[in-house]
């Protein structure tokens, strides 16, 4: 029922030293205790019924305690409950990878035949990617391989001198699609807010509408904040993409389009 256990912190010492670990320590003993106390009881009064709301109120209850020690948790039914520093750190990672592909090696400007060997790379990736999300399970080992595409995607998107980002973008192929959000990641275009938008909003695929509000979020400080068009916000703020790291991308840039901190 209860969710992952969180990793050690870069910088922990070893064991439970420092107040990080101590922290964990104490509420991990009080966690404990609160079950062993509930077994007792079951033990020592079998016949006491807890109804559900109980249940859901002792669960909200002791949500806050465990934010040290799991980065989520499962629900009956399969309800799943991500505490929202797991979610940041998993698009911080995300971003570091594809940042580290914007850093080249001064020889990723448009290439002098006009794009035609960095369009095959393009192509050869796309399809690459599609390949890797139709063939593995769903899980972090292609999420992982997926995101290593992206970032060859930034690299290669760059050595275009003028992609067709209009047709990539409504293009039926996943794999072209998730070219273009890697080029307005790496080259954000203010003329193309509004393809983008649509795309963004009617993309299937998870990790091209994940990577495809990341483009946006690009984009948008393009434009300027205050030069947005009211259309395009509305349209974001009625998108409802599953998946917690899609939603709390798209509540951070909704955030930006309004002003708030």
């Amino acid at each position: 029922m209860l969710g992952h256990m969180r990793q050690g912190e870069p910088g922990e010492g070893e064991g439970y030293s420092g107040r990080a670990g101590r922290r964990r320590f104490v509420v991990a003993s009080v966690v404990s205790c609160v079950a062993i106390a509930v077994a007792v009881t079951h033990v020592l009064a079998p016949d006491l019924k807890i109804d559900n709301v109980t249940v859901a109120l002792l669960v909200v209850a002791v949500v806050p305690w465990l934010r040290d020690l799991l980065n989520s948790i499962e629900l009956p039914g399969g309800v799943r409950l991500e505490f929202k520093e797991a979610v940041e750190r998993r698009i911080e990672a995300a971003e570091r990878i594809a940042d580290a592909a914007l850093v080249g090696s001064g020889d990723d400007g448009p290439e002098a035949d006009g794009g035609a060997t960095a369009l095959t790379d393009v192509r050869r990736l796309a399809a690459e990617y599609l390949e890797v999300r139709t063939s593995m399970f769903s899980g972090s080992a292609r999420t992982q391989r997926m995101s290593g595409i992206f970032a060859r995607l930034v690299r290669a998107t760059q050595r275009l001198a003028a992609p067709d980002l209009d047709g990539w973008l409504t293009s039926p192929d996943g794999g072209l699609r998730l070219a273009a959000y890697a080029r307005l990641y790496a080259v954000p275009d203010a003329d193309a807010l509004a393809a983008l938008t649509d795309a963004v909003v009617k993309e299937p695929l998870a990790f091209g509408q994940y990577w495809g509000i990341h483009a946006l979020d690009k984009v948008v400080d393009a434009v300027g904040v205050e030069d947005v068009p009211r259309g395009v916000v509305r349209r974001l703020e009625d998108c409802r993409p599953r998946g917690s790291d899609r939603v709390a991308l798209l509540r951070r840039l909704i955030a930006k389009l309004h002003g708030l901190p």
